[in-house]
């Protein structure tokens, strides 16, 4: 009788950990998808705001005639993995500090690039003769001279990446920055599969699109100057 207990005993103590280990799994990855969701929706509404890295995903897309979106972000993201490792080794309070300097010279360098695509010919447009022919350099430039990128990762972003590491440790972090990464590729791509899909009523007016754009670009860059003289 004693026996039988023991091994009784023995069979519902393997099963209630074995739903305790389900369980722990379970929890696990919901707060894994959990902060992919996170880090997916705060970075698709940054996404979605107008700014100098939607202005060239368009610009180029329609140069080229191909989806190039997903190139753009791969530049992105490099540039977006070095200010993140920067903020991660204590440097995000030391951006705070230079954020007025930040703004003007990336607005400095965006009202440049915006009169270089205003003055654009039109055989200039073409990929052969274009002054950033790469999309993947293309998506480093527009993000590194955008001085709204470390404002907002020493602030919002940080947040975020406490958050990733508050439930989950170096893990999170990880996946929190993978959800964001994942919102700019969607939102990048379909925006450069829009322009390629209508390329043939958006070509014909290449000129002005160029002129467009390099307009937007340099009124960011003027907003960015006048924004950190406020600061």
């Amino acid at each position: 009788m004693t026996k039988g207990n023991s091994s009784f005993n023995r069979i519902v103590s393997k099963y209630l950990l074995s739903i305790r280990s389900f369980r722990v799994r379970a929890l696990a990855i919901f707060e894994l998808l959990g902060l992919l969701f996170l880090g997916f929706v705060v970075g698709l509404s940054g996404a979605v705001l107008p700014g100098p890295l939607l202005a060239f995903v368009v610009y180029d897309s329609s140069r080229k005639r191909k989806i190039t979106g997903h190139f753009v972000i791969v530049g992105h993201a490099l540039w977006e993995a070095l200010i993140v490792c920067l903020i991660l080794l204590g440097l995000g309070g030391i951006m705070a500090q230079y954020e007025v300097f930040i703004y003007a010279v990336g607005g400095f360098v965006l009202i440049l690039m915006g009169a270089f695509m205003i003055r654009s010919r039109k055989e200039e447009v073409k990929v052969g003769t274009s002054k950033v022919n790469s999309s993947i350099l293309g998506g480093v430039f527009y993000t590194a001279f955008n001085p709204t990128q470390p404002a907002w990762w020493a602030t919002a972003g940080l947040a975020l990446l406490l958050q990733g590491f508050k439930l989950m440790g170096t893990m999170g972090i990880a996946v929190v920055t993978m959800g964001h990464w994942l919102a700019d590729l969607t939102y990048y791509v379909l925006v450069s599969y829009i322009v390629h899909k209508y390329g043939k009523y958006i070509n014909p007016w290449q000129r002005q699109i160029s002129i467009i754009l390099g307009l937007f670009v340099a009124m960011l860059g003027t907003y960015f100057i006048i924004q950190g003289t406020l600061t």
